[in-house]
């Protein structure tokens, strides 16, 4: 009978000749604490294992709600992201139809509404940062709007803002990574803010 290699302890580090092929241990004490080793070991793993498939049915779960939400969902966070974005880059103006600043409220305020023109409700040209009391009491103040709107962008992009333009229809997926676009859009105009 050949005799079995020499082997480190799992528990002291120290040499040892096994009497069995599968001893890891050079005393009854030290097998009884790998064993508890091992046994700790594979509840971790377990526990593990139960985390990551109820993270994973969490995210299935998500995913599902998701798909049976209506497409007016994704239009509104499509819009608060867009929106958020609007009064962020518009920080520093005063707003766009009466020209003041004021430590009140702003909206972003289209100057094509979202109802009469869906096709531009996205549009940054269509878009600026509006005062409450223009936007909500006073529809927008467009006789106001109107001239320093041109001042701000130019007659050829206003000219372009007002033609026509393609009915859009979103899809889901579509509305996600635009909202998506946005809020990175306004973290990165945040962050660069900081940095001036």
């Amino acid at each position: 009978m050949t005799k079995s290699p020499r082997r480190r302890c799992k528990i002291c580090r120290e040499w040892f000749n096994p009497r069995f092929p599968n001893e890891w241990w050079c005393s009854p004490e030290h097998g009884t604490e790998y064993a508890l080793m091992l046994r700790q070991k594979e509840m971790l793993k377990q526990e593990q294992q139960r985390k990551k498939e109820a993270q994973q049915e969490r995210r299935h779960h998500q995913i599902r709600k998701l798909e049976v939400k209506p497409l007016s969902y994704f239009h509104s966070k499509a819009q608060a992201a867009f929106n958020q974005f609007i009064r962020i880059r518009d920080a520093e103006q005063p707003c766009i139809s009466c020209g003041r600043h004021h430590e009140g409220k702003y909206d972003a305020g289209h100057y094509r509404t979202r109802g009469a023109s869906p096709a531009t409700r996205y549009d940054e040209t269509n878009c600026h940062k509006q005062c409450v009391p223009c936007n909500q009491h006073l529809s927008g103040n467009i006789e106001n709007y109107t001239p320093n709107l041109i001042e701000r962008i130019g007659q050829e992009a206003f000219d372009v803002l007002m033609g026509p333009h393609p009915v859009k229809k979103w899809t889901r997926e579509e509305l996600e990574e635009l909202a998506a676009r946005y809020r990175k859009k306004t973290r990165e105009l945040i962050k660069q803010r900081e940095q001036q």
